[in-house]
């Protein structure tokens, strides 16, 4: 097993690329299989038990603080770098075609020219903390965990069709080769 000695597993699944346009149609490719995902308050009582001098409820006050201050900060165009884990920043999701030349902008409402706004994370990339690609791959413990083969099918008609995807979970470690006669 490859990664970190007695550390907790990330397990990663397979599944078929379905897309016939996709140069990796009918490949396998890994991704990661998200068991759940835990409340602030969790997350507070994980931090508290890790040899914290601060109980849960004073962490997780700080990080209802930090939940509330981090889209204020965002929302004013400014990035907010957390030491050791990244950087939260603001970019703008244009209308599709964009804007012809100068005129065009200057004579347009920004909320009419763009469609959004995205909160991107970058992760940390110090040599300390570097919580990207293949220095944070170093970090896990990875296993293999299940085929994951989804199979549509049409429920309905018309209109009123609606394209069901069943997921059948077949381990990794079962797999046996099919025999050809």
């Amino acid at each position: 097993m490859a990664g970190i000695k007695n550390a907790i597993v990330m397990v990663l699944n397979v599944r078929k690329n379905a897309n016939s346009k996709s140069e990796g149609f009918n490949k396998w490719y890994p991704y990661v299989r998200g068991i759940n995902t835990i409340t602030t308050r969790a997350l507070a009582e994980h931090i508290a038990n890790h040899g914290s001098l601060f109980t849960r409820d004073v962490v997780e006050g700080v990080l209802n603080k930090l939940s509330e201050c981090i889209p204020e900060l965002v929302a004013q165009g400014v990035g907010v770098k957390l030491n050791g884990i990244g950087i939260f920043y603001p970019t703008a999701k244009c209308v599709p075609g964009g804007m012809a030349d100068k005129a065009a902008v200057a004579g347009t409402n920004p909320n009419d020219a763009v469609s959004g706004i995205h909160v991107r994370f970058k992760p940390d990339d110090t040599n300390l903390d570097k919580l990207t690609s293949k220095a944070f791959k170093a970090k896990c413990s990875l296993q293999w965990g299940d085929f994951d083969e989804i199979t549509k099918t049409t429920r309905g008609e018309g209109a009123d069709a609606k394209v069901i995807r069943t997921h059948t979970y077949t381990p990794i470690n079962e797999y046996e080769e099919p025999v050809t006669p």
